[in-house]
């Protein structure tokens, strides 16, 4: 198969105030073409800001970032927006008056050109597939303030993937998300990731920052283990999270069972 995006030698640091710094060290890694993939670590570990630098949101880092290989570097703004889309984990919509299909319409604004204009007859045909595919065509005239979270959410993945253009072949494309489960219930996180997985079978490319581990097992067929500014694992998800992974990296004690070819994590402590 081949590799979608490839991280050589990447490197990057940063300081707050308080005396605060962090390190990413030598990340080297191939995410295959049509993968899903998590990525998994402890509070610091450097998930968040790696996934920010594959999705060139960073500019300054040492190494290359290869999309589709091409360095992401060379890649204008329009052309990189066609190819991938970020979602970040926190996502302020200042005017939540607007209603879901005009705020779902800004996201064709990233894969236009400076002159092009948006509410072209292809852009609603776009914005139709995503409210479509992600089935909230009865929400579509309401106001963004007016929905549930678990709905929320669901616009905020259409608005980003409509960037993509999910009405044609996604294959090579690369949907990129910080923790999209946060102040979701049970039923929510489950809705949001059989989505995901529905887009993935048709061929993109998803990379997630996953907490909830079970999640990760059950969604996802590649997982990244980050710890402390390094990449520990890139491997099956299965062959990743193991009770030996959980004691050394996580501190807690676990018992892993499969049921009907499931894997399930049983927290002991």
């Amino acid at each position: 198969m081949s590799k979608v995006i490839v991280a050589e030698d990447l490197c990057y640091s940063y300081s707050r105030d308080a005396g605060y710094s962090f390190e990413l060290r030598s990340i080297n890694i191939e995410i295959t073409k049509g993968s899903f993939v998590s990525v998994i670590g402890r509070n610091g570990s450097g998930k968040s800001t790696l996934i920010k630098l594959l999705a060139k949101q960073f500019g300054s880092y040492s190494g290359n970032i290869f999309l589709e290989g091409k360095n992401i570097n060379e890649y204008g703004k329009r052309e990189f927006a066609q190819k991938l889309a970020y979602l970040p984990q926190n996502v302020s919509v200042v005017n939540e008056g607007i209603e879901v299909v005009d705020l779902i319409m800004l996201g064709r604004y990233p894969a236009k050109g400076a002159l092009e204009f948006v509410n072209t007859s292809e852009d609603r045909k776009i914005v139709h597939e995503c409210i479509e595919q992600l089935g909230i065509g009865e929400i579509a005239f309401k106001k963004f303030g007016e929905i549930s979270g678990g709905q929320k959410q669901k616009v905020l993945i259409a608005l980003t993937l409509a960037q993509l253009d999910i009405s044609s072949d996604l294959h090579g494309k690369v949907f990129i998300v910080d923790e999209p489960l946060t102040f979701l219930d049970v039923n929510h996180q489950y809705e949001v990731f059989n989505l995901l997985k529905a887009f993935n079978k048709r061929g993109l490319t998803v990379i997630s920052v996953i907490h909830d581990l079970n999640i990760a097992l059950k969604f996802t067929d590649i997982c990244l283990l980050m710890n402390n500014g390094s990449v520990v694992k890139l491997d099956n998800t299965e062959d990743v999270i193991t009770e030996e992974m959980l004691r050394e990296h996580f501190l807690i004690e676990s018992r892993i069972t499969e049921f009907e070819k499931n894997f399930f994590i049983n927290y002991l402590t």
